[in-house]
């Protein structure tokens, strides 16, 4: 979404955790200091991002795989929240100081394409066949034609929902065909006091797949632009601002907002709907204390549109032995890293062959007809090369405007504005 998500999509949307909890995962799952490059003959360093125990567990599992199939190589994983990778990762490759292997979005990749080893003329030393692979994620790893990255999951941007919360209050579960109306009602039906039917988010991917449900416009245009500053974006963000200051059925945004605490107050039985993607099912498993149940987006007069993005690793141009990094990410993204994620809910796979992995492990076969949609209503989470820049400051004048304390109108000026999207 990953996969968010962010991610959603999302994305990805991605999930973090209280500073207390962070800083357990930090002692629990990083072997190294902040320093790249690898310290010895055979040792690499990976740094990846986690939101749980779980997850970090689940990447610890990956990387013994790489010790598994060359007893030579040794990783040592760092990690840290969503949020605090991006900023980490972008001092890193300021500093010229990054870990040998690092994870890596696919909206994300124009801006850390120099940062990045093409890999496009070790595929086959690698032992890799892109035919095995999405297209879709596969080239969306790609920057200026060139590989920077293999992929091991992508997904849809779709609607996670209580569907105990759902059928306690005697509703139709949310299913193909539905519609925004529908979405609406059920909010309203379900809102009670401190619980409500949505929680909304801050990031722009978490609005980009009712825009493109409602108007059929994404936040980059064909000339690789940002262009939000339009009708359409502006009645799509009023909409979405109306479910908590005129619907009363979102809770107000709060400050500190991120992709990760949206997710968690989903996750902790605070709201009915939130939108994610399949990469946060590990920890909607491991956390939630009800059913789990995942729509397609609710269909506008554009009908049910999203967004698919996905995640993978890349190798750092600090790496001191970039062929067994290039071997090493190969077997994070290889058969059995894939089944393993996939059966684990950390993964949708991004290779074609292991995605059964993902329903069948998680009893979500009933998903498959919702996953196949939704990927086929989707286009490619299109980014530029200051994303993260504009994440950011979207991410820091929406707050104002959903809660009805600016304008959307102010919102999406500043951004187009102040983040030198081009």
């Amino acid at each position: 979404m990953s996969p968010s998500s962010s991610s959603a999509i999302t994305r990805r949307r991605l999930l973090g955790m209280s500073g207390a909890s962070a800083a357990a995962l930090a002692l629990a799952a990083c072997g190294g200091g902040d320093s790249g490059g690898a310290s010895s003959t055979g040792a690499l360093t990976w740094y990846m991002w986690s939101g749980s125990n779980a997850e970090a567990d689940a990447w610890k599992y990956v990387g013994d795989l790489v010790t598994k199939a060359d007893a030579t190589t040794k990783l040592t994983f760092q990690t840290s929240t969503f949020n605090d990778f991006w900023t980490k990762l972008t001092s890193q490759a300021a500093s010229g100081n990054s870990a040998d292997i690092v994870g890596m979005q696919a909206q994300r990749a124009p801006q850390f394409q120099q940062l990045l080893v093409p890999l496009d003329d070790s595929l086959e030393a690698m032992g890799v066949n892109p035919a095995d692979f999405d297209s879709s994620i596969y080239d969306g790893m790609k920057v200026n034609g060139k590989l920077v990255a293999l992929p091991y999951d992508f997904g849809p941007s779709v609607i996670f929902y209580n569907r105990t919360a759902f059928q306690a209050a005697g509703l139709p579960e949310p299913a193909i065909g539905w519609t925004q109306d529908d979405f609406l009602t059920a909010a309203k039906a379900l809102t009670k006091g401190a619980f409500y039917g949505f929680n909304p988010a801050s990031a722009i991917d978490a609005v980009l797949p009712f825009v493109l449900s409602q108007h059929g416009v994404a936040a980059v245009n064909d000339a690789g632009e940002l262009d939000i500053d339009n009708d359409a974006w502006k009645q799509t963000l009023q909409w979405y601002a109306d479910l908590i200051t005129k619907e009363k059925v979102a809770p107000p945004v709060p400050a500190a907002n991120t992709a990760a605490a949206n997710t968690n107050q989903f996750l902790s039985g605070n709201a009915a709907m939130t939108i994610d993607g399949p990469w946060s099912l590990i920890n909607a498993r491991s956390t939630a204390k009800f059913e789990v149940g995942i729509a397609p987006m609710p269909a506008g007069a554009s009908g049910s549109r999203t967004v698919t993005a996905g995640s993978g690793f890349g190798v750092s141009t600090a790496c001191k032995d970039p062929e067994r990094a290039k071997k090493a990410i190969a077997v994070l993204t290889g058969v059995e890293a894939e089944e393993y994620l996939g059966t684990q809910g950390r993964a949708f796979p991004s290779r074609t062959a292991q995605q059964s992995a993902w329903y069948e492990g998680n009893k979500l076969d009933a998903a498959k007809e919702v996953m196949d949609f939704s990927i086929e209503n989707s286009i490619p989470f299109r980014t530029t090369a200051t994303w993260t820049q504009v994440n950011d400051t979207f991410n820091r004048y929406a707050v104002s405007a959903y809660n009805g304390d600016s304008t959307v109108a102010d919102l999406v000026s500043r951004v187009q504005a102040q983040s030198g999207a081009k």
